[in-house]
């Protein structure tokens, strides 16, 4: 992204989209270490997985850096606690196919459409981290699909079960940083519709038939538009 302007309005919207980010990857880095409990004989692979989201985390927290842009963190904080707190009841339930589908199919979904959609508008210091965060993610995803595929049937209505309560929790974040968005150069819209299409495919890989994935899918995501604020709906 050439001439980068550091207008005040574009200073704070990326601080918060930065501290989502950083704080979004931090948290995988633990989501997948907590997982490691739940699958024991998979804890090496899956403590690979939290250390790349790790670095991830400090990798745009150098992006922030190079801007001269604190993120903000507290509200990303914020933001995440609905999400990461279904994620913590599903390990103390001892529920490995609802934690997977939280961090492995939604949140990576949700991580592989943003920074898709935020790849054009990208500062110089941004554009390579992107691109290699863009292939650990895919990683990321392939895992959660293939443990969830390998079980499949027998995982089908706990999978939609889980995407009832977390999917308009995940997309309820959207709607809280929209204005953000628009500011650093990212057409809501187009991540709404890069995370629809994405999480489409990962749950069509798990098993699901294109027409299931499709119908779950906009049904959560209109859901979610009619629970959101008022001056939001219409832009869903």
């Amino acid at each position: 992204m050439a001439n980068l302007e550091l207008t005040t309005a574009y200073r704070e919207a990326y601080s918060r989209i930065n501290g989502l980010v950083i704080v979004g990857e931090g948290l995988a880095d633990r989501h997948f270490r907590l997982l490691a409990g739940l699958l024991p004989d998979e804890r090496e692979d899956l403590e690979q997985l939290a250390a790349m989201e790790g670095r991830h985390a400090r990798d745009f927290l150098g992006c922030g850096r190079s801007l001269g842009i604190r993120p903000d963190l507290p509200l990303a904080h914020r933001l995440f606690a609905p999400l990461h707190r279904l994620f913590a009841e599903a390990i103390r339930a001892g529920d490995r196919v609802s934690a997977l589908v939280i961090q492995c199919l939604i949140v990576e979904s949700f991580a592989v459409a943003a920074y898709r959609c935020y790849q054009p508008v990208a500062d110089p210091y941004a554009a390579p981290i992107l691109r290699e965060v863009l292939e650990d993610e895919a990683e990321h995803l392939d895992y959660g699909e293939r443990w969830l595929a390998a079980w499949f049937p027998d995982v089908a209505a706990p999978i939609a079960a889980c995407c009832e309560r977390a999917l308009p929790v995940a997309l309820a974040m959207l709607q809280d940083v929209r204005d953000d968005l628009t500011v650093i150069g990212i057409d809501p819209l187009d991540l709404v519709g890069e995370f629809v299409a994405c999480f489409e495919e990962t749950l069509e890989k798990v098993g699901f038939q294109p027409r299931q994935a499709r119908g779950l899918v906009a049904r959560l995501a209109g859901r979610a538009c009619h629970e959101a604020a008022p001056a939001s709906i219409e832009s869903c």
